[in-house]
């Protein structure tokens, strides 16, 4: 993909879950891509991004937080993949896509493709079949500016949880591709990561997706207390001395089958 406009930030507070509301969400990056095309005001591309942003606050159907969405037909179809993270239960993967989706248009008020990543979800829109595909772009890095006080020993445990919990996601079924855990990783300091794929990977891509995060958060934050990658597909977090996390995520159905997309009414050309 060609070149993006990041918002890109460090920060050194550490705000926990239970104090985190969207509407001051410091992990909030998003990525408006300029090559794409830009769409017009009242255009009927915008009215089918629309649409589906709308269509966020009101879903019904949890879908175990991922959704395939697409609304309008060509050249004005809109095509949206969002995921909420693997912990979260229906009203609070609805409250952050709805939230993230409708920052990334603020943001991103023309662009026909763009992403977003927030605290608990992420969310792309573009005028192509995203479905599948294992993109490299756009993807950055965040970090806390505090190191840990022993740096190999740290990044050593990390990496060691990093690699089980990436075996663990891509194995993960067609509905979530989601793994979370904790190590000891020196001086009595404790290191909580999750990572995540789209389910619409398979086992492989996820695999990749997730490898490749991993290379890039030993470039990114070597050293750090906390840090996440975000990438279009997959994405990789970690925190010291707290869970970010919720410990039990919502159990899938006995034999999970293959998401399959979701048409939203919009407009139609003739």
């Amino acid at each position: 993909m060609g070149s993006s406009t990041f918002l890109l930030f460090s920060y050194s507070v550490v705000l926990s879950l239970a104090t985190l509301t969207l509407s001051d969400d410091v992990y909030f990056e998003h990525s408006c891509n300029e090559i794409r095309g830009n769409y017009t005001a009242n255009s009927n591309y915008q009215g089918n991004l629309n649409s589906i942003v709308s269509h966020f606050s009101s879903l019904t159907e949890f879908n175990y937080g991922f959704f395939n969405l697409s609304a309008g037909v060509s050249p004005d179809n809109v095509n949206v993949i969002a995921l909420c993270r693997g912990d979260l239960d229906q009203h609070q993967c609805n409250t952050c896509l709805n939230y993230t989706a409708t920052e990334l248009e603020r943001f991103c008020p023309s662009n026909k493709e763009a992403t977003a990543w927030s605290e608990l979800c992420l969310v792309r829109y573009a005028n192509r079949d995203m479905y599948g595909m294992l993109e490299n772009d756009p993807r950055t890095c965040v970090y806390n500016l505090a190191n840990a006080s022993n740096p190999r020993k740290f990044n050593q445990a990390l990496s060691r949880l990093l690699n089980d919990l990436k075996s663990k996601a891509a194995a993960g079924g067609p509905l979530r591709k989601y793994a979370a855990g904790n190590a000891t990783a020196g001086n009595l300091q404790t290191v909580y990561a999750t990572v995540q794929c789209t389910p619409d990977l398979d086992k492989r891509n996820c695999t990749t997706c997730l490898t490749y995060a991993m290379s890039e958060l030993q470039k990114c934050c070597y050293g750090r207390i906390g840090c996440r990658v975000l990438r279009p597909n997959c994405v990789c977090r970690f925190e010291t001395n707290y869970r970010f996390y919720n410990q039990i995520a919502v159990p899938l159905p006995p034999s999970p089958t293959t998401s399959s997309p979701t048409s939203i009414g919009g407009n139609r050309n003739n």
